[in-house]
């Protein structure tokens, strides 16, 4: 029996194989697969060789080499195109095409063309078009000087008619920078799809490492319409952003991310509804809307969550790794021209390190290249903070390099009300010198290149205001009864303890990177201090001198008052006394000043103080 069914097979193949060519002529073959594969792909199609006509293992015609005209300076090219036939139709005369296979097809696109729109429309709407298959193509690009570049590869890619031929089912998939992509699209009705009739569609689209979503309706027509829930989620949106050729302003954060919300698409306008997102470990709801403006992106939305960690994100950077000078790199805020946008936040706690914030209501604004972002209220540090930041592009220098970066325009301004001082100013400013509660006020601006340049040609003032506090590192009171009762004991080391004061004040005024202190004064019930100087923001230098005073108390002691300095960077400063003070006060060592006064002709005796210790001074009597 199976012997006779073998003959059977093996007389009806021999039958279809001497009968087919006599009942299909070739011509109508060629004339039918060249009307499928325009069908299918929407193109005029030119074949370069001679269709033949293949029974095993199904019939089908193979085209050969096929070109697609398109506009001049582009192309469209295929190694070979197969159709596939229906052998039934076949062997009652007809030539019916199942699919087009296009295997190893290149498009090129021209530096200085226009990109060719495939005539999809037709292709997706007819129920009667065959299906369509795409083996391993290529994508390049060709610029004006002749260079190509490859921009996706290994491309394959399906085209099936669903629903009793009313809807489609498309599959791609390619490589695109050293990744692999993949995209599905499912119409139940592609003609309505195409009028512009919203009918159910689900989409989606993943990478290695990140998946989106779309189900809902949709339609084309004259303009694109959608409406219903999208979701995307990954391992690292830095990642993802990276890999799409866009630069982030922050060196860390950007984990892993997920999205669910309603999305609509209505002229040209995405919008995001009941949002749910997630970052770095942060969840909140929120509502996005996405539209393009006189031809730029804007983005508007508003976010809220319960607590927020910035963390991740790190810091501002400001100065070199050792933290002792301004960052000397040049600023490039190019990236403030790619779109404008207006985001609202609000939270009920953000963790910035060892910052933390309540009841936070801030803003994002950035619009023709200048961002603001402004704190309008948050509780922290034990008081209540207000902020703003602004940020531009500076205008580029006439002798400026094409590729160099212009650098930034800077403006910030902030109040601290009733805040913890020492904690404000230690992480704020790393110092911890000044406890108590009190406010700080700041509106500086710059522009420059870099930092440095910012901080050396800054203006603005900076003003501070505490009560019932302490001046850390340094106790004015016991070292001025020390000058008292000894007062050469003061050029001793005197670091360490607290002076308390009941008030304290300071104002800055800042012109072209320098402050001039034009009121800093501490008042206690012990000691009075007042100073005044400079200080040198792009050096970070200070300048300062001063006087103590020592109050009088009931017991008749006080009215002591000594000057002193403080200089060298503002992270190590010196402090000293006044050392011709300290001899006019001791009653050993005055008769030596009056020595040296006499050999010098009266002249004054810090140059020969200057620079070299103090001589020896009898030891004083205990009357001194």
């Amino acid at each position: 029996m199976v012997a006779i069914a073998v003959g059977v097979l093996a007389i009806i193949s021999l039958t279809v194989v001497v009968v087919l060519p006599l009942v299909v002529p070739s011509a109508e073959l060629r004339r039918t697969a060249v009307q499928a594969l325009s069908g299918s792909t929407g193109q005029r199609v030119a074949i370069l060789g001679e269709p033949s006509l293949r029974l095993f293992p199904s019939p089908r015609v193979v085209l050969g080499k096929v070109s697609f005209p398109l506009p001049a300076g582009q192309s469209l090219d295929a190694e070979n195109v197969v159709t596939r036939l229906d052998i039934w139709s076949l062997l009652a005369g007809k030539v019916e095409v199942d699919d087009v296979i296009v295997e190893h097809p290149t498009l090129v696109l021209a530096g200085d063309g226009i990109a060719p729109a495939l005539a999809v429309a037709p292709v997706l709407a007819a129920a009667d078009r065959p299906e369509l298959r795409i083996v391993d193509g290529t994508i390049v690009w060709r610029t004006a000087g002749g260079l190509t570049r490859e921009l996706v590869s290994g491309l394959t890619a399906s085209l099936d008619r669903v629903n009793d031929g009313r809807g489609v089912a498309i599959a791609v998939a390619f490589d695109w920078r050293e990744d692999r992509v993949a995209a599905t699209a499912l119409v139940d009705d592609a003609a309505a799809l195409m009028s512009g009739t919203p009918t159910p569609t689900r989409l989606m689209v993943s990478t290695t490492a990140a998946r989106a979503r779309f189900q809902g309706r949709a339609a084309l027509g004259d303009a694109p319409v959608m409406e219903g829930t999208v979701s995307a989620e990954g391992e690292s949106l830095r990642d993802l952003i990276t890999w799409a050729g866009l630069e982030l302003p922050t060196a860390g954060g950007f984990g892993p991310f997920a999205l669910a919300s309603r999305l609509s698409l209505d002229n040209g306008a995405v919008s995001l509804t009941e949002a749910a997102v997630e970052l770095d470990g942060n969840r909140g709801d929120g509502a996005f809307l996405l539209q393009v403006a006189q031809g730029r992106p804007v983005l508007q939305g508003t976010f809220a969550a319960d607590r927020l960690n910035l963390t991740p994100y790190g810091a501002l950077r400001l100065t070199t790794d050792d933290g002792r000078a301004w960052d000397r790199r040049r600023i490039d805020l190019s990236w403030l021209s790619a779109l404008d946008l207006d985001l609202r936040l609000s939270a009920g706690r953000v963790i910035a390190d060892e910052t933390t914030l309540s009841t936070v209501a801030a803003s994002a604004v950035l619009s023709a290249g200048r961002l603001v972002i402004a704190l309008g209220e948050a509780k922290g540090w034990g008081g209540a903070l207000r902020a703003s930041l602004s940020l531009a592009p500076a205008a580029p220098e006439p002798d400026a390099l094409p590729d160099d970066a212009p650098g930034a325009e800077v403006r910030f301004e902030a109040e601290a009300t009733d805040v913890d001082l020492a904690r404000t100013l230690e992480e704020i400013a790393g110092m911890r010198r000044i406890e108590g509660v009190g406010s700080l006020q700041v509106d500086v601006a710059g522009a420059g290149h870099s930092v440095l340049d910012i901080a050396r040609n800054v203006a603005g003032s900076i003003s501070l205001s505490a009560a019932n506090g302490y001046l850390a590192g340094f106790d004015v009171a016991q070292v001025l009864q020390r000058v008292e009762r000894r007062p050469l004991s003061a050029v001793t080391d005197s670091r360490g303890g607290r002076t308390a004061f009941a008030e304290m004040a300071c104002r800055i005024a800042i012109v072209d990177g320098v402050g001039t202190v034009e009121e800093m004064q501490l008042q206690g019930r012990q000691v009075r201090l007042n100073m005044a100087g400079s200080v040198a923001i792009g050096e970070r230098t200070i300048d300062l001198s001063g006087k103590a005073a020592l109050l009088p108390s009931g017991k008749g002691t006080g009215g002591v008052e000594l000057p002193f300095s403080v200089h060298g960077p503002w992270d190590a400063p010196v402090v000293m006394a006044d050392p011709l003070s300290l001899i006019e006060r001791s009653g050993a060592a005055l008769p030596l000043l009056e020595a040296v006064k006499g050999r010098t002709g009266g002249a004054a005796a810090e140059p020969i103080l200057d620079g070299a210790p103090l001589p020896a001074a009898p030891r004083p009597a205990p009357a001194n």
